[in-house]
């Protein structure tokens, strides 16, 4: 996540922008409770927007979109191998 703040400093530097980005995190809430997490992964972040949904629950939500607009990258993600 160091690196993801970094890029994000660059990004605004190359364009000539004032302002800042925010980082957003890709926790869940099922490893918010487990405390699997570390001081710079990614739940260190501005931002959260998975961070209240539990797994299953994001699967439900990932077939519902899949259904609804049919993007490929979709079933990639649920076809993934869980992992660490």
């Amino acid at each position: 996540m160091v690196l993801t703040y970094f890029l994000a400093a660059l990004e605004l530097e190359e364009r000539k922008i004032d302002g800042f980005l925010l980082v957003l995190g890709s926790g869940n809430l099922d490893e918010g409770l487990r405390g699997y997490y570390t001081k710079y992964d990614n739940s260190a972040a501005d931002i959260n927007p998975i961070g209240t949904f539990s797994k299953l629950r994001l699967r439900e939500m990932l077939n519902y979109f899949h259904k609804l607009h049919d993007f490929d990258c979709i079933v990639n993600i649920l076809e993934a191998t869980p992992s660490a």
